[in-house]
């Protein structure tokens, strides 16, 4: 056949007949293998532009001309020109959109998944997915059942794995529907089954199993499949990519599970396997994977070899998620064995890939992206630096990291602001969908139908969110230059930790760059802050007896560690800027202590609060714009709800999750926003039934202080659903999510989140503590106030309305709260001294002297009455005088 199909090509290409050439042009495109893979690898670029040239000829029927499109996108994929498939379905769909063909259709949005996938734009893989499963005819059960395997791959990428699982799930419980003499049956049980295994090799803790009962579970079902594979009717081919993969997955298990020889083993079996396919990658997988079990079983030398040449062929790797990990395994071992230049050579070659996902993922996904495998690169980097002592290099690296998703989603706001009307509306209209699907997938119990088919739905909200933005590339970091300029600007010393196997204290400063090695690991450092008091103990809930004694000595020992090697060198009263890394998000800085004579004598105790203000930032680039003046109607706008117990509404606003018990009424918000409005000229106050979702936007734009006092509700597995309880509305639920903060842009020179554990939420790598303050600073805000822990009602109300009188007196908004804090532990009684009455609110952002307009008499509402009854009493005796000089006067006459 081959050689008819050359000697025809060659014919055509130069003209050696006088035949009808879209005749000739037939002959050869029939000639062809619909299967690209089953083509010799130098026939098929002239296969894409035989059918190219067919495609042009006239009489070519519907049917046949999707073919061709079919068949054309075949022979290119296997050409690895991805872009030009997704060019080619993007000419196909509006071509044929008048009649679409459901199972044409369908294939085409897999292919548009499948580069997209291929590429790293997985969020776009995942609409297309869902479209193809949109135009599968419903007969398809075997069809449908692969493409919600492949829903679960995607969603793993992304590292979504409860999606993941859920995707699975459901393709293994609906494969009982496929007809019995569907050839292809045991393959789609299969593809279940093997997406099962990996996605519980690669998270095994799933649904709360432990972490060898999720890689038992892998192991069985691996075997299962196992046993199916001989019985199943399907292709040579196909049966040898099943083998591989199921023995990658296999081979996965075993070194996870400590047993790396039998691992070894496998992959040896699978290099032969490998070599009877034209398909290059397996041979990189396998030689990834090679190198992965000799390290598990310490042969690092065998283990080096295997990656450096799994390095060498990454260009023939699948995807770029393949070639990351490559190069972030090799660079791990280098620092393994203390060959350190090496290490930081192949970190820095394993972040362009990371940066690659991160652009495409940070659009649609920025709440729950980040984790600590993309983040690697990064901080290997800034470890390798360390050693080498470039620290001015690593202190940049290291802020080149942090707060991505924060930032990028203070760009998408400011870009927000600038499109034209019609593109703000139907900004607007997309946001408003998401929050509502996000809303309802914070119910635990709903079904998993109603989940995926909710989740799909959110994915094409997004990815048109993401189109409709079109944002800019990402600005350049801040270099350190730039940023000791910002630094000397407000006059601030910024103190940026790295807490890792190496960690350290940067100490900024308008004109010097200092390093200080830390003897501090995550553990070590967890272990002091759970001795300091049991607020800090991440696996407690709720209120702990012996919460409130906190630790001196704890404290003193967390000061000695982490300031106390820079001390010498900051200036008493400078502002302190703190970017903490991972534990210490949680930590009080304010309350480290200084000096002490006993663990529980707070009153002789000396704090870091009476020596500095103190600001805490996710990442010093957050100055860049933090720093901006801002234009605002008002002064303060005061947002609260006092009354629930009388609500009927509350059970059906309410997630499920947090219906458990009801709401208790708040009778202090209404003289908290009183008292705080009261200072100030240009205010407005809306409580309980006017405290709605809607006033809550007008007022982020409108005002440089929002203050909101309501019940915060903390979601017990996802940070996104923690919420700000306020008022239903037509069109809101009055339950205001974390997510909804997120989209929502705020220009508020200061929010002030009122309540317990308003600050509380995961620390997420790279990104710090994603709180209800992480997404109002994400939102535009310049600055938040929040709480760390269960606050003590009368001890922060004092603590606040003192905050209010040293802003409203003009100080800057880190000596505000730093002079209410001592003010307090000047005049409270020694029950109430300990660092847990007044070191939970802590202030995030950039600090600065706030326009606001304070009234005269802001305290002294009987100084106005005294005033009129003088005025009375003044008026009285004129009128006295005047009447007695009148009848003085008839009198002489």
């Amino acid at each position: 056949m081959w050689p008819l199909v050359l000697f025809l090509w060659l014919s055509l290409h130069h003209g050696l007949f006088a035949i009808d050439v879209c005749d000739s042009l037939q002959q050869v495109v029939a000639q062809l293998p619909r299967d690209a893979r089953e083509a010799p690898a130098r026939l098929r670029p002239r296969a894409v532009q035989a059918l190219r040239r067919y495609r042009q000829c006239p009489g070519l029927t519907r049917e046949q001309l999707m073919q061709l499109y079919r068949q054309e996108a075949s022979y290119l994929h296997a050409l690895h020109r991805y872009a030009d498939v997704l060019a080619l379905v993007d000419t196909f769909l509006p071509r044929f959109a008048r009649q679409p063909d459901s199972l044409m259709f369908y294939q085409m949005y897999r292919w548009r998944g499948y580069e997209y996938y291929l590429f790293g734009d997985l969020p776009a893989a995942i609409v297309a997915y869902n479209q193809a499963l949109r135009y599968l005819p419903a007969r398809e059960i075997r069809a449908r059942v692969n493409r919600l395997s492949d829903l679960g791959a995607i969603y793993s990428r992304i590292q979504d794995y409860e999606t993941a699982y859920q995707y699975y799930l459901q393709a293994y419980y609906l494969w009982d529907q496929i007809p019995p003499d569907d050839s292809l049956r045991l393959w789609a049980r299969l593809d279940v089954l093997h997406g099962l295994a990996s996605l519980l090799v690669a998270h095994p803790t799933l649904e709360g199993r432990s972490r060898e009962a999720g890689l038992a579970e892998a192991g069985r079902l691996l075997a299962e499949a196992r046993q199916l594979l001989p019985r199943a009717n399907i292709a040579r081919r196909l049966r040898l990519q099943m083998q591989l993969e199921l023995g990658l997955t296999e081979a996965t298990q075993r070194y996870m599970s400590g047993r790396p020889e039998q691992a070894l083993s496998i992959l040896d079996e699978l290099s032969l396997l490998a070599r009877q396919l034209d398909e290059p990658h397996w041979h990189v997988e396998i030689l990834y994977r090679r190198g992965m079990a000799f390290w598990y079983a310490e042969r690092l030398q065998e283990a080096e070899r295997s990656f450096l040449e799994a390095q060498a062929h990454a260009e023939e790797a699948l995807h770029n998620n393949t070639r990351r990990l490559i190069l972030t395994r090799l660079a791990q071992l280098y620092e393994e064995q203390d060959r350190i230049d090496e290490a930081g050579v192949f970190f820095q070659k394993a972040i362009p890939y990371v940066e690659t996902y991160l652009t495409h993922l940070q659009t649609t996904r920025w709440a729950t992206l980040p984790t600590a495998n993309w983040y690697e690169p990064y901080r290997g980097l800034v470890r390798v630096l360390l050693r080498q002592q470039h620290y001015a290099e690593a202190f940049q690296w290291l802020e080149r990291s942090r707060a991505r998703n924060l930032q990028a989603f203070r760009r998408y706001h400011a870009w927000t602001r600038q499109m034209p009307l019609a593109q703000q509306q139907r900004r607007d209209s997309l946001v408003h969908a998401l929050n509502q699907i996000r809303t309802r997938l914070s119910n635990p119990n709903l079904p998993a139908d109603e989940a995926l088919r909710l989740k799909s739905q959110e994915a094409t909200l997004e990815l048109q969110l993401r189109n409709l933005l079109a944002l800019p590339p990402e600005p350049p970091e801040a270099s350190l230059a730039t940023l000791q300029q910002l630094l000397a600007r407000v006059g601030a010393t910024a103190l940026v930790y790295f807490i890792d196997s190496v960690s350290g204290l940067f100490l900024l400063t308008a004109d010097t760059l200092r390093f200080f090695p830390l003897t501090l690991t995550p553990d070590s450092l967890g272990q002091l802050l759970r001795r300091v008091s049991p607020v800090f103990d991440p696996e407690g809930s709720g209120p702990v007896r012996g919460a409130r004694h906190f630790n001196l000595r704890a404290l003193h020992r967390l000061f000695e560690l982490l300031v106390a090697p820079a001390l010498p060198f900051l200036s008493p009263d400078r502002p302190l800027f703190i970017v903490p890394d991972g534990p210490l998000f949680r930590l009080p800085f304010a309350a480290l202590v200084l000096d002490f004579q006993r663990p529980y004598a707070y009153d002789r105790a000396t704090y870091l609060t009476e020596r500095h203000p103190i600001s805490i930032l996710p990442a010093l680039g957050l100055l860049l714009d933090s720093l901006q003046a801002t234009d605002a109607l008002l002064d303060v706008s005061g947002l609260g709800r006092a009354r629930f117990a009388d609500d009927p509404r509350m059970g059906e606003v309410l997630p499920v999750v947090f219906r458990r018990q009801p709401l208790p009424d708040l009778p202090g918000v209404h003289e908290e926003l009183e008292r705080i409005t009261r200072r100030f000229v240009r205010t407005q106050r809306w409580e309980d039934y006017r405290a709605t979702e809607p006033r809550f936007r007008q007022a982020a734009t409108e005002s440089r202080v929002l203050h909101l006092a309501s019940h915060v509700l903390l979601h017990p597995t996802s940070s996104a659903f923690h919420a700000i309880v306020l008022s239903p509305s037509p069109g809101d639920d009055g339950v205001l999510f974390l997510h909804e903060l997120l989209r929502n842009p705020l220009s508020a020179d200061l929010v002030v989140l009122s309540g317990c554990n308003t600050a509380a939420g995961e620390v997420l790598p790279g990104e710090g503590l994603e709180g209800l303050q992480y997404a109002i600073l994400a939102a535009g805000a310049r600055g938040v106030v929040a709480t760390r822990w269960l606050v003590e009602d009368r001890s922060m109300a004092e603590l606040m309305d003192r905050f209010y009188g040293y802003l409203a007196a003009g100080l800057p908004l880190d000596r505000a709260l730093q002079q209410a804090r001592l003010d307090f532990l000047k005049n409270a009684p020694p029950e109430l001294q300990s660092p847990f009455y007044w070191a939970s609110p802590a202030f995030f952002g950039a600090p600065r002297v706030l326009a606001l307009t304070p009234r005269s008499y802001p305290l002294l509402p009987w100084g106005w009455i005294l005033l009129l009854l003088l005025g009375v009493g003044v008026g009285v005796l004129l009128r006295y005088r005047k009447r007695r000089r009148a009848h003085g006067t008839s009198l002489a006459v």
